[in-house]
């Protein structure tokens, strides 16, 4: 296999300021003096507009190199490449507000993370959206970000489209995160949900919002009992309440005014129950009957510091890579010269692969490859969605050198980078998630095959700056492009001792 020189991104935690959009002069004063369903026409009439992204992962037109990664040229932003702004923590992975697991966003921007899906915060069913509706307020409802974010994927199948509701027993389904009672244990009657006490209030602003913003959309006759346009208070009394309760116990965060601040870059519209909390209980509250003075009431826009994580576009230091693959699928690994994958590994979409069915492995293979030198096998994997356990075994020349396995904890599953190191001289290299039974399942996100010795450039200023320990002759490790060096006095070493050029 031949070797290629390519650069690699490397991660940094560089953060830059998230650009708001500022509200527009007199955005809400037709609701200045306004009450009850007066007030909520008021709000509808200033948020109802803006634009909308297209639901799903942004398209792009079609690369003109067969086989190889490439993002080619933006055709429609999606809904995936919004979320990489509105929804990314400060260590760069996904704000999944169904779940504790740890998952990152693709390479490929605009594409879906693995075991992901896209949760519609109100149900779409509950005002009977289908694929071939065409009606316009309909569509804009089904693709406001308001009302998305990204959801594991257990938890979104579980919530379906059920209400919310105080939860005490968690019989049907509890990730240490999003909870809910079955119909038989649930005080409605119904099956209900709720998230983590610290994004109750955020839930519950997003429905307030979606019978605002959408307050003449048709609502389901199936669930007349939680929804209807027979009152301006849209929902029932049991779900008024029980959203009163998580916007009154967990009030508007700093996560929360940013990521609305960020949605109102893209849509133009605004959340007014995020601008100005306290209308909420003049239209389904303790306040309903009084008249809404803009001037006393606290606003929340501004007032959040917004930053977001940024990869650098790439370092110049340049490494021997023998295998890149940022983004998998099962025709890209095989599009890699005396690479292959087996059967049973199938695509999800086009950044991730799922290794594994049933009872049966699945394995990458790599040959030809003749290392000269020892080589680092990079991969980011996690338990798949529907498994509870995976093991993946690295193979070199037939000879076992590494052994993964990771356990789903509560429903709880993260994507992790493992290292492994593969001995000189190896001329193939087997990558199997291993089966034996349905609940063995591994899905992996990147894979690269590194030489351990940096190619030094011939720039020094090419090399990234470092920052240097606090004490001169003190020693530090530093991780570059997935490298292991040292630090000391200001001089990069290799682990064998041999400088770096700067």
């Amino acid at each position: 296999m031949k070797h290629r020189l390519l650069p690699l991104c490397l991660a940094m935690g560089c953060l830059c300021v998230a650009q708001a959009e500022p509200i527009r002069p007199k955005y809400y004063a037709h609701a200045d003096g306004k009450k009850d369903s007066l007030l909520l026409a008021a709000l509808h009439d200033s948020v109802c507009g803006g634009l909308r992204y297209e639901y799903g992962a942004s398209q792009f037109h079609s690369s003109d190199k067969p086989g190889q990664w490439q993002k080619g040229d933006l055709k429609t932003n999606g809904t995936w490449g919004a979320f990489v702004t509105t929804d990314v923590k400060d260590d760069g992975s996904v704000w999944d507000m169904y779940s504790n697991c740890v998952r990152r966003f693709p390479n490929r921007a605009g594409e879906s993370a693995c075991s992901m899906n896209i949760e519609h915060c109100l149900p779409k069913s509950w005002w009977g959206w289908s694929s071939t509706d065409k009606r316009d307020t309909s569509l804009l409802a089904y693709r406001d970000l308001y009302n998305l974010n990204p959801s594991d994927a257990r938890a979104n199948s579980q919530k379906s489209n059920s209400a919310p509701g105080h939860v005490s027993k968690a019989d049907k389904f509890d990730n240490g995160s999003f909870r809910m009672d079955s119909k038989a244990k649930s005080a409605y009657g119904y099956i209900c949900w709720e998230p983590a006490p610290e994004y109750r209030g955020d839930f519950a602003r997003a429905w307030f919002y979606m019978a605002t913003a959408y307050r003449n959309i048709s609502w389901n006759d199936t669930y007349a009992d939680y929804a209807s346009p027979r009152t301006y208070l849209c929902f029932s009394p049991a779900i008024v309440s029980v959203l009163l309760d998580w916007h009154r116990a967990d009030p508007v965060s700093e996560k929360e005014i940013c990521r609305a601040d960020r949605i109102s870059s893209i849509q133009h519209n605004r959340n007014p129950y995020i601008d100005y909390p306290e209308l909420v209980e003049y239209i389904w509250g303790n306040r309903k009957g009084q008249t809404v003075d803009l001037q006393s009431l606290t606003c929340t826009a501004g007032t959040a510091t917004c930053t977001l994580p940024q990869k650098e576009e790439a370092t110049q230091h340049l490494y021997d890579t023998i295998i890149s693959l940022p983004a998998l699928t099962k025709a890209l690994v095989n599009a890699v010269p005396d690479c292959y994958a087996s059967d049973k590994i199938q695509s999800n979409g086009t950044v991730s692969i799922t290794m594994g069915a049933a009872t049966t492995d699945a394995w990458l293979s790599f040959s030809q490859l003749t290392l000269a030198e020892e080589a680092l096998l990079r991969f980011r994997a996690s338990v798949y969605d529907t498994a509870e356990r995976m093991q993946i075994d690295v193979k070199a020349d037939d000879k076992l050198i590494a052994s993964v396995r990771d356990t789903a904890k509560q429903e709880t599953r993260n994507e992790r980078f493992y290292d492994i190191k593969v001995p000189a001289g190896t001329r193939a290299l087997t990558i199997t998630s291993v089966g034996g039974n349905t609940k063995y399942r591994a899905c992996m996100q990147e894979l690269y095959l590194l030489t351990l010795r940096p190619v030094i450039p011939d720039n020094p200023t090419d090399v990234p700056a470092v920052e240097a320990p606090a004490t001169p002759d003190a020693a530090r490790k530093v991780f570059i492009n997935g490298h292991l060096l040292i630090l000391r006095n200001g001089i990069l070493y290799m682990p064998d001792g041999r400088t770096v050029s700067r």
